[in-house]
């Protein structure tokens, strides 16, 4: 294509790339998206490593004993858990019916001893138990046996007011037992009746050394007897449990106000913060106007003072939808959220005070907490259990320590440090109990805890890309490459990471894509013009650069075009070959073709190249098409062969043709080489109904020159027609010109065979058995030669 570029069109192309909406822009920062922000993920209690546990006593900080503090199944527990409180006492008997006096009271060295009389011991006093509840008794005998027992015995019974229990024999001891010098023997006797303190008091203890006759074994030694009472006690005391954690990584959603800032009246800033500059007298500052963050809302006011009581501050507030006209101040109650609008203004009144930080939270931050107490709490002191939380080591609540479910939610926002990235968040459990001596459990457990005001917002800026200038190319050339991503940036995602997009007014004339990070124009085959490509690059937020260029693309006359030929062409020698040429030129409709070779002509109109070589070997044509201004060429290699071309000329069986049935015939077939090469070891294959009759071998033939082979066999008793066929190298082992004229069949009529005597049938049927015999053996191993050879092999030129 031709076309003509005028002053018209570069005009268009510039007011195009001008106007067009794809121009370059950029838009100045904005909110690209605003997240809530979890500034307490603890409070899922997933992970037990986030927490710092423990648990200790009231105001000692000695670790505790009946109270644990853990964080395991998504909940944080601190579970107080305290035994029945159990105290021992020791009586001794004070009374021995048998006189052994030196057996009562305490074991003091003092002894009793026997070889047969009985030792008994009562009167246990238990004045000083009676008022509490009874919960073992163990008895206590200090007592030795000096010597072995052989055959004498030794018993422990007890008479109650439920009767008599012999507790203990000892008999075919060791060596001695020693109870005195050793520790008491004791014995647990609470299950043998339901006791009571007058049963305890009066119970008999007896011990008896019983001889089995003869010479005693040894004696008994009692020192002492008495009863190990366990009772339930009262008792009290106080632990604590502590469960404390610290989020870090993200602002607090606090807003500081400059105090140095804004405007006042008779206040200064002092170093310890804004104070009337009169002292005794009042002051107030106004603050800067401040605004709301993007997609967020305004909680409370809160503030500290480094001097004086906060009582002596007061707080106004203005409110403006356009943060210049503001309405009439209003007085700040405590503890209110700001009403919701675009700016406000703070006004501060100060009297004999100074204040040090005066900040607003976002979003009114507050913490939420849910659970339960639950348990017996028997004991529990209701006055002095109770559980504190604590945000930056200030106290947010104190809490009773009441049986049942709970949720709480506190602002926290005045608990918060404006810049601070920190929070830490501590619970602390006190379990102070005053008890009967009960067993009992407590436990505080927490299901969850969330910091909610949090928040984060995403500023994004456009991608900005260096601008690509305008492309001026040239018809049928190979396009341009043009470095683009590399020249591009974006704060918040990478180049890879960028999405390009195109627009373009003229697809036929260049395509134009995104190829590893540089822009790709490809020119369309035989165009010519211009067009208008619009980048677009976004980044992962949507934020876009544009822009757009021209191109412009010069026209060219283009050559004509010669598709290629096969990389090399077999024709026969002085045999004319026609080859097909593919010839196309996309600016010109006439065109003229000529060869450099006498004997090869061209037909543009047929497409057809007609070859004729005179002699063999390797040849090249070359081929010229031109058109009005330029010329193409294209060269064509030929193997030139001379080739032998045998044929089957005919086959005959004698002189007169007649076939006869049960004949032996010899059937001649001629060959003839009508080639210009030599053909050599012919093989001749004869057939009759697909059945191999003989294979003959012609050793050579030259061209023009006759040859012969002749086939034996025995035509069949039943034959009326057969069809007998020569075929010349099955093998397609002789290159021929040819391949389609080495097959020859004939269709032959059979005569029935005459009838004879039967001498003469009897001779004839010896000689024919004899050759039938040797016939078939000789067709049985042409058969399998030919059932080994290949199938016959077509040559496809």
């Amino acid at each position: 294509m031709r076309t003509t570029r005028t002053v018209l069109l570069l005009v268009t192309v510039m007011l195009l790339s001008i106007t067009s909406p794809l121009a370059t822009h950029a838009h100045a920062r904005s909110v690209h998206s605003t997240t809530q922000v979890d500034l307490f993920p603890q409070g899922t209690f997933v992970n037990q490593g986030q927490w710092q546990v423990s648990a200790e006593t009231s105001f000692t900080q000695e670790p505790a004993t009946y109270t644990e503090t853990m964080v395991a199944d998504q909940r944080l527990t601190m579970a107080h858990h305290r035994p029945i409180h159990l105290d021992t006492m020791s009586v001794w008997s004070t009374i021995s019916p048998t006189d052994s006096n030196y057996s009562t009271g305490a074991p003091d060295g003092a002894s009793t001893w026997s070889t047969g009389p009985e030792i008994e011991l009562t009167g246990f006093d238990v004045s000083g138990l009676e008022n509490y509840e009874l919960y073992e008794v163990y008895i206590k005998a200090v007592i030795q046996i000096p010597d072995a027992l052989q055959e004498d015995t030794v018993r422990i019974s007890v008479e109650h007011s439920d009767g008599f229990d012999l507790l203990k024999t000892f008999a075919h001891t060791q060596g001695n037992v020693d109870y005195i010098n050793n520790s008491a023997f004791t014995m647990n006797i609470t299950g043998l009746m339901d006791w009571t303190w007058n049963d305890i008091t009066n119970m008999v203890f007896t011990l008896d050394y019983v001889s089995a006759g003869g010479v005693d074994d040894s004696r008994l030694v009692v020192d002492a007897m008495g009863l190990d009472v366990t009772v339930r006690t009262p008792w009290y005391g106080g632990e604590v449990g502590v469960a404390k954690t610290e989020f870090n990584g993200h602002e607090m959603p606090v807003m500081g106000l400059n105090l140095s800032a804004g405007t006042n009246s008779n206040m200064a800033l002092d170093a310890c913060g804004l104070t009337p500059s009169v002292s005794g007298t009042s002051g107030q500052w106004e603050s800067e106007v401040f605004s709301t963050p993007a997609e967020q809302m305004m909680g409370r006011v809160h503030l500290s003072v480094s001097e004086g009581e906060l009582q002596n501050t007061s707080l106004e507030y203005t409110t403006s939808s356009d943060g210049v006209n503001f309405a009439p101040y209003e007085t700040m109650q405590a503890n209110t959220l700001l009403p919701q609008s675009e700016a406000y203004k703070l006004r501060l009144t100060v009297i004999d005070a100074c204040v040090d930080n005066l900040w607003v939270d976002i979003n009114d931050p507050s913490l939420s907490m849910s659970g339960r107490v639950f348990g017996t709490n028997d004991g529990i002191d209701p006055a002095y259990s109770r559980w504190l939380l604590f945000v930056n080591d200030e106290l947010v609540s104190n809490e009773p320590m009441t049986s049942g479910s709970f949720s709480h939610e506190w602002p926290v926002g005045g608990f918060m440090t404006p810049g601070d990235t920190s929070l830490s968040v501590e619970l602390r459990a006190w379990f102070t109990w005053d008890s009967e001596g009960n067993e009992s459990h407590t436990a505080l457990e927490v299901n969850s805890m969330s910091v909610s005001g949090g928040y984060a917002i995403q500023w994004d800026e456009n991608p900005i890309c260096q601008e690509i200038g305008s492309q001026t190319l040239v018809e049928d050339g190979g396009g341009i490459i043009l470095p683009f991503l590399i020249r591009c940036s974006d704060d918040r995602t990478a180049n890879e990471d960028l999405t390009v997009q195109f627009t373009n007014t003229n697809a036929g004339l260049v395509a134009v894509d995104l190829a590893e990070g540089d822009v790709r124009l490809r020119l369309m085959p035989e165009a010519s013009g211009q067009a208008i490509v619009g980048i677009s690059v976004t980044d992962t937020a949507g934020n876009a650069w544009n822009h757009a260029f021209s191109v412009v693309v010069s026209a060219v006359d283009d050559a004509p075009v010669i598709e290629e030929f096969q990389s090399l062409i077999p024709v026969e020698r002085d045999v004319p070959t026609t080859i097909n040429v593919t010839v196309s030129d996309s600016d010109s409709t006439t065109l003229t073709a000529s060869t450099n070779r006498t004997w090869a002509t061209v037909d543009l109109s047929t497409g057809i190249l007609t070859v004729n070589p005179p002699t063999a070997g390797f040849q090249t044509v070359l081929l010229s098409v031109c058109d009005q201004t330029s010329c193409s060429d294209r060269e064509i290699d030929l193997e030139v062969m001379a080739l032998a071309d045998i044929f089957v000329e005919s086959i005959d069986f004698g002189e007169d043709d007649e076939l006869v049935q049960g004949d032996i015939i010899s059937m001649r077939v001629l060959v003839r080489n009508q080639g210009q090469a030599d053909a050599t070891l012919i093989s001749v294959r004869c057939e009759t109904e697909d059945q191999l009759m003989s294979l003959e071998t012609i050793p050579i033939l030259r061209p023009g020159e006759l040859g012969s082979v002749t086939c034996d066999w025995q035509i069949p008793e039943d034959a009326t027609i057969l069809r007998f066929s020569a075929v010349l190298d099955r093998g397609l082992e002789i290159p021929e010109g040819n391949e389609e004229n080495n097959v020859m069949e004939r269709l032959m009529v059979i005569t029935e065979a005459p009838s004879g005597d039967d001498s003469s049938s009897d001779s004839a049927l010896s000689n024919g058995v004899l050759w039938v015999g040797l016939i078939g053996l000789a067709a049985a191993v042409l058969a399998l030669i030919g059932y080994m050879m290949p199938s016959k092999i077509k040559k496809i030129e």
